[in-house]
């Protein structure tokens, strides 16, 4: 407001000044609109501020009125006009007189394009009779000035006209003829066209009419030049016979294109008043006669008015005001008889359009064959696919059974259902043949073949289920032993888990596997005993979370689960794969409404990356896969939520139990070793590290005495092992159940041995002293373990390992839960309803597309569909995964699926016969269990696996860190640096170098710096695309006159170097002669600018470093003020015999590489009369963001949480070692890494700030010299720092490599011939500085690559390498320098080097052969075996070949 109220005054107070010319309306014309838009960004205003805001407006104009009275008079021609535009508003200023006046017309273009058209001489007579000159102001707004007096929806520029005499404003209204007004609107501006796909002659359109002040605007646009007429009807159909007006299209003359195809109907047109219009477009028949093929037409209708601003009244009013025939949808005539602000009023209405050709519309499908092709391709598809997906339910459906094994005893009375869930992984099937033992509290089954006649059992992902029967009951159950014969074509078998139910007890057991049983992976063992788990390791986040993700990615996962899904799971896969199609018609439909409305974004133009993706592609699929998610949601759970729930059987109790005191039927003694020989192995396979403390003769003899021995040992070690365990209060306070049952198990056995062994006695054995050994033996055996199970079973209550095969609230549902069949076809309805709606429709909006549109719709549908496949789903699946794993464990209704399955599972063995004839043919071999062999020692293996695992990770870790830094550091360069770089280099650097007396600048600066430097665009250097930022700096560095040298001071003291605190900073007159005291201007160019106060900072040249301050001179923004900058310096001897440098300094950008190029040309003196050049060129990039600013930000961010994540691991190191921290050059390294990162993330910032600093100087005060010396500087550390960081992260992944003995070779080599290479450096040195000392002293004088030590060390080098110039040298002296040259070469490579490269090869060939006798794996070997068993490859047998005896 307060800009508002300063604009006004200054525009009075110059109205009345007539010098004022051009530039004082200009700055004053910008400095309204700038002052107007402020405030029409305003919010909220009072209502005082809103009537100043309003008189400032009217005096501001009419105060331009003045000035342009002022102005006018001042051009030759009377007539001329003049334009004024700003970014918010245009204004055109002109004078007529009574014979220019009427007929004539104004135009103002863009930001408020209006056009002003003024009527005839006789509606103009009377006014320019009393006034013959007039003074016309025209001004187009792109604003409303007045929105805050009144609401209407004011759209389009805003038109003001002013006609004024002789300092007086004319008042002009009522005339005989209307003034022609013509505002337009934004073309961008959204107009949501109907298209139609029209085969016959005629089609109808509907539009209901509510208001009788608007005029109606209705726009018809065929696709190509079409004749047409249009018939009006009210509340009917109207037709050729009846109508209440027509119009032919397209019209004969008309001054716009889009005029042709527009209907305008006023409100004297609509005389029925507000009702609904009818509207029937019939095409000629000719025409349509001669063209059979469907024609595309764009309907619009919107209503339009027309307004004039009523100062009185403060609002908007139309009446003298109507809207003319030339009105289109992008623009309104108004045709008024008066003088105002002018506006209209513009808004889309609905329509209706009735085209009666659905049928016939499918004729444009040979115009516009994509997405018919798709449906019908996609149809194809989904019938060849469900043939295939209905034969694998079919075959699934054989899979869902409970297998009665075949070798169970007809006379069991007890069943365990089995459970057994095959792995994943690749190879994870077996063709061998499995046998289980089942091992409870009351004893052991006999070992089981499980095998199935009609089915292919232990599949991939696969579940089986088995009936095992026993003779008496188990009791609670403890282990599971599982072997093979190791038969077939693939017998390795990777086992997921075993489920164990006791149908009498109601219970079951969870064995947890997820090995590998197998010879050639995993642990290469294909016999194990398993143990139940508890309920807190079932319900463990980690447990649920590695089998749930599993699960869900292969069931829920709706794409994958078509080829993945489980037999057991009711949602079958034609299921499955019905809702795959319908999700996909989803998709199809709503990206094809995203690119039928968006007409304007199908324009194939600005690409994402190489893809050929566009930006709007790119979001149309974003928005599609938003928009099918819930979709997605409710269509994947109708069947799961609808599925049938089997009904509970009813299972008779069984009471049969075996006294712990019956008798048992006696066995002959090789019976009895064989029973004891099966315990020992099954106590073994439990506890593995036991093999390894046992002798191999022991187990495999069937010496009674010899396996009671043994027996005893491992029942003593499985008790101290378990007793070692506790370390304070009473023992059984924290014995595990399943250990509880395992020393009943073990009680059990040595009461039967004891049985077997009293009632055959001594007689039957060969030594009997050994025989009653052995019963003694397990007599105190049988008291130890008395003894240790009777404080157990008095101590608290522990958590048991079994669980209920349903859980309560499943057992007590009944029947009448089970969802009605009916609602299975119901979701078989519903998604074919949706499916052939989506169809339906997607074939009749792709048939309204052009190539463009259907292009991005293929394109923006597959970036969907895969967005759906590989993000929503995924995440969807893990989400879900996470959420059950936490809260499983207080939820546990959320297993129903679970529950399902079990009581599927108890339904399908209610329909099993309850007995079966079996046979088991005892003397079967797959019934012996694999021998046993010593496995490798425990300890040493899980050390090594563990030192495996923490060796994968940082590995991992590493790498994705290195992949981040390069992601980093390479995003944050342009590769188009190096091609401005020689681009301004070559312009600016031509002759440049010839520059020998200051008088040669001029020459250069005139013929080189000027012509490259100023451009034909302004702004713009010669190549028209760097723009010039700021100004162009010329600084010179003085030397004080008092210590100048004269002519006559010897050479020596003349080369003497300069230092910063010899620059002269005084200040001087004209000519350097004395300061004149009457001028005060500080940036003068006689007086001295310290580098404060111009920002600067010191440059470092060849001869010397100079200060950042000096004597400045701007060269100015144009070649003219440049050469009479240049004219004046000359002429006034800037340039003298005390300048010590002259530094030219200017910034350039190329917005087309989004980089800044500082430009530094130097000029130095080395005090004998002649200069040396140097040029700098610094390139820079802006912050402007660019396509791959949005992965270069999330690049970093994920960088730097990688950083932040070392941090919290070096601080946790840090804490526990202490000093020792320090002594590791590990941890040095990353620490190292850790400082440079956040040096880096610091000086980013800096780099930043400095940068938007040096932008607001510049836009503060454009023809000032912006300094980006500074942030050069910041730049060049930062790229030197992520230089040295990419070297160490390097560094860092080598370390984590060397694990590997054969990396580890090349760091051997270098430790063992260290003596060697530190003696052949040491000479290499010596040489190499004798040589460049010779060099330097012979030719420094004459060649420039040898004039100081350092740069004749490097040439040497060079020389070595093949990469510097002789031929110099030996020009200059032929015989010295042939010799020096032979010499270096022959001495250094042919010889010393040859040497050094021999003696580390030494080194090398004797570490390779140690290496050879090396037996112990690497970690980087034994990661390889994981891996390969992980994927399921093959390794060879001697890979896991243990160690016999």
């Amino acid at each position: 407001m307060d800009s508002l109220v300063y604009l006004n005054e200054q525009l009075l107070k110059n109205s009345s000044s007539l010098d004022s010319g051009m530039p004082v309306t200009v700055c004053l014309f910008h400095a309204l609109s700038n002052a107007v838009k402020a405030a029409e960004a305003s919010q909220r205003r009072s209502k005082h501020d809103i009537e100043q805001v309003e008189n400032i407006l009217k005096m501001s104009l009419l105060s331009l009125g003045s000035i342009q009275e002022a102005f006018l008079p001042q051009n030759r021609c009377s007539e001329s006009a003049v334009t004024l535009t700003s970014s918010a508003a245009t204004l055109m200023l002109s004078r007529q007189n009574i014979s220019t006046l009427p007929r004539s017309s104004y135009t103002l273009g863009s930001p408020a394009p209006v056009r002003l058209g003024f009527p005839s001489v006789s509606a103009l007579e009377e006014l320019l009779n009393k006034h013959p000159g007039v003074n016309v102001q025209v001004t187009g707004l792109a604003f409303n000035p007045f929105r805050d007096f009144d609401n209407k929806k004011i759209v389009g520029s805003i038109a003001s006209v002013l006609l004024s005499s002789n300092h007086k404003l004319l008042q002009v209204h009522d005339l005989m003829e209307d003034f022609e007004i013509t505002l337009w609107r934004n073309e961008s501006m959204e107009t949501h066209p109907t298209n139609l796909n029209v085969s016959t002659d005629h089609f109808i359109i509907m539009v209901n009419v509510t208001s009788l002040e608007k005029s109606l605007i209705v726009h018809v646009a065929p696709e190509s030049p079409l004749l047409m007429t249009l018939y009006l009807g009210f509340q009917y159909q109207p037709n050729h016979m009846s109508f209440h007006l027509n119009i032919t299209l397209p019209k004969n003359k008309v001054s716009q294109k889009d005029e042709a195809y527009t209907w305008v109907l006023t409100p004297e047109s609509l005389q029925f008043g507000v009702g609904t219009y009818y509207v029937t477009a019939v095409v000629n028949k000719s025409k349509a006669g001669a063209q059979r093929t469907p024609t595309l037409f764009w309907v619009v209708t919107a209503v339009t008015q027309c307004y004039y601003w009523d100062s009185h009244s403060d609002t908007w009013r139309s009446s003298g005001c109507q809207v003319g025939p030339q009105s289109t949808l992008l623009r309104t005539q108004c045709l008024c008889n008066h003088l105002s602000y002018f506006g209209s009023e513009f808004f889309i209405v609905p329509r209706t359009v009735n085209i009666e050709d659905t049928v016939e519309l499918f004729l444009r499908v040979t115009r516009n064959p994509v997405g018919v092709s798709l449906l019908a391709s996609l149809l194809g598809f989904y019938m060849f696919t469900f043939v295939w997906a209905w034969r694998k339910d079919q075959t699934d459906m054989q899979k869902v059974k409970v297998t009665v094994l075949a070798d169970n005893d007809p006379s069991s009375l007890f069943h365990y259902l089995i459970e057994v869930s095959t792995g994943y992984r690749r190879r994870a099937a077996t063709t061998a043949k499995v046998v289980i033992t089942l091992y409870g509290s009351e004893g052991r089954s006999k070992p089981h073949h499980l095998c199935d006649s009609q089915k292919a059992v232990f599949e991939r992902g696969g579940l089986d289920v088995f009936l095992l029967g026993t003779p008496s009951s188990l009791g609670e159950l403890h282990s599971l032993r599982l072997w093979h014969d190791n038969s077939g074509v693939s017998p390795s078998w990777y086992i997921n888990q075993v489920i164990v139910s006791d149908i009498a007890g109601k219970r079951k057991w969870h064995f947890l596997c997820n090995c590998w049983l197998a010879m050639d992976l995993g642990d290469c063992e294909r016999d194990r005993v398993f143990s139940p788990i508890s309920k807190k390791e079932l319900f463990s986040f980690r447990h649920l979370f590695s089998s749930m993700i599993v699960e869900k990615f292969t069931q829920d996962y709706l794409w994958l689960s078509v080829a993945t899904r489980h037999p057991w799971n009711q949602f079958t896969r034609v299921q499955r794969l019905t809702c795959c199609v319908t999700l996909l018609l989803c998709n199809m439909v709503i990206n094809i409404m995203f690119w039928k409305i968006n007409d304007t974004t199908a324009k194939r133009d600005v690409q994402v990356g190489p893809l050929a993706v566009t930006w709007s592609e790119l979001l149309v699929s974003v928005q599609s896969a938003v928009i099918l998610f819930p979709i997605n949601v409710v269509i994947g759970q109708l069947f799961p939520l609808i599925q049938s729930q089997e009904p509970l059987p009813f299972f008779p109790p069984i009471q049969a139990s075996c006294p712990s005191g019956a008798s048992f039927e006696p066995l002959p003694l090789t019976e009895v070793a064989e029973e004891l020989k099966e315990t020992v192995g099954f106590l073994l396979r439990r506890n593995t590290y036991l093999l390894s403390e046992c002798e191999q003769s022991s187990w495999s003899s069937y010496n009674i005495n010899q396996l009671v021995k043994l027996f005893s040992s491992l029942i003593c070690s499985h008790l101290e092992g378990q007793g070692s365990h506790q370390q304070a209060g009473p023992y059984w306070e924290d014995v595990p159940e399943n250990h509880h049952h395992f020393c009943n198990y073990l009680l059990r056995v040595l009461q039967k041995l004891q049985s077997h062994l009293r009632t055959l006695g001594p007689t039957q054995a060969d030594q009997p002293c050994d025989f009653l050994d052995a019963v003694t033996q397990l007599q105190k055996l049988q008291e130890l373990l008395e003894t240790h199970i009777l404080p157990t079973e008095q101590g608290p209550s522990r958590e048991a390992n079994s669980f209920p095969i349903l859980n309560p609230e499943e057992g007590k549902q009944s029947i009448s839960n089970s969802p009605p069949r009916w609602l299975t076809y119901l979701c078989w309805l519903l998604l074919g309803t949706t499916s052939l709606a989506a169809a339906f429709f997607t074939v009749l909006y792709s048939l309204k597309l052009n190539k463009d549109q259907a292009t991005s719709w293929v394109i923006s549908l597959i970036l969907s569909v895969l967005q759906n496949i590989f993000i929503i789903q995924p995440v969807k699946v893990i989400f879900l995964t996470l959420f059950f794993s936490l809260m499983l464990n207080r939820m546990p209704w959320l297993r129903k699926e679970k529950g399902q399955q079990a009581k599927r599972i108890l339904a399908l063995l209610a329909k099993c016969p309850s007995s079966l004839p079996g046979s088991r043919d005892k003397n079967n071999p797959i019934y012996v269990a694999p021998a046993m062999n010593r496995p490798v020692k425990c300890p040493e293996r899980a050390l090594k696996e563990k030192k495996l695992l923490k060796l994968t990770g940082d590995v991992l870790v590493q790498i994705l860190f290195l992949i981040l830094l390069m992601t980093t550091v390479y995003s944050t360069q342009n590769s188009n640096r190096f091609y401005l770089h020689q681009a301004i280099q070559k312009s600016f650097s031509h002759r440049f170098s010839e520059i020998r007396l200051l008088k040669h600048f001029y020459t250069w600066a005139n013929c080189t710096l000027l012509p490259n430097l100023y451009g034909d665009y302004r702004g713009f250097i010669t190549d028209g695309n760097s723009f010039l930022l700021g100004n162009v700096l010329l600084r010179q560095i003085r030397i004080p006159g008092a210590i100048f040298l004269p002519t006559r001071v010897p050479p020596q003291e003349k080369v003497k170097s300069f230092h910063q605190d010899q620059e002269d900073t005084e200040n001087y007159g004209v000519n350097w002669g004395p300061p004149d005291t009457n001028n005060t201007k500080s940036d003068s160019i006689w007086h001295y600018q310290n580098q404060e106060t111009l920002g600067g900072y010191p440059i470092r040249g060849e001869f010397a470093t100079y200060s950042g301050g000096g004597y400045t001179v701007r060269l100015g923004r144009n070649s003219t003020t440049a050469m009479r900058v240049l004219q004046q310096l000359e002429q006034s001897q800037w340039l003298d015999r005390y300048t010590k440098g002259l530094f030219v300094e200017f910034v350039v950008f190329n917005a087309n590489v989004n980089l800044f190029c500082i430009v530094t040309l130097i000029l130095e003196s080395n005090n004998i009369g002649a200069f040396f050049t140097s040029v700098k060129l610094d390139i820079l990039t802006s912050l402007q963001t660019s396509k791959d600013f949005a992965w270069s930000v999330i690049s970093q961010v994920i960088y730097y949480l990688l950083v932040c994540y070392y941090v919290f691991i070096q601080g946790r190191q840090l804490k526990q070692q202490r000093w020792r921290f320090f002594t590791r050059k590990r941890n040095i390294l990353d620490m190292s890494i850790i400082l440079i990162s956040f040096v880096i993330l610091g000086l980013d910032m800096k780099f930043i700030s400095l940068h938007k600093e040096n932008m607001a100087q510049y836009h503060c005060d454009r023809d000032r010299f912006i300094n980006f010396y500074e942030a050069v500087k910041v730049n060049s550390a930062v790229i030197h720092l992520m230089g040295f960081l990419v070297l160490l992260a390097t560094v860092q992944l080598w370390n984590l490599l060397r694990q590997n003995l054969r990396l580890q070779v090349i760091g051997r080599t270098l430790s063992k011939a260290w003596d060697e290479v530190l003696g052949f450096l040491l000479v290499i040195l010596i040489l190499l500085s004798g040589y460049a000392i010779a060099f330097n002293l012979l030719f420094g004088w004459s060649i420039s690559d040898y004039r100081t030590l350092f740069s004749s060390a490097v040439t040497v080098v060079g020389l070595l390498m093949g990469i510097s110039h002789y031929k110099e040298a030996i020009a200059l002296n032929p015989v010295l320098g042939s010799f020096l040259i032979l010499t270096s070469v022959v001495s250094m490579v042919l010889v010393i080097i040859n040497l050094f490269v021999s003696a580390i090869l030494m080194s090398f060939g004797k570490e390779r052969k140690s290496l050879k006798t090396q037996k112990e794996a690497a970690l980087t070997d034994m990661l390889l075996q994981k891996l390969s068993s992980l994927l399921g490859i093959q390794r060879p047998q001697n890979t896991c070949k243990p160690e016999h005896m």
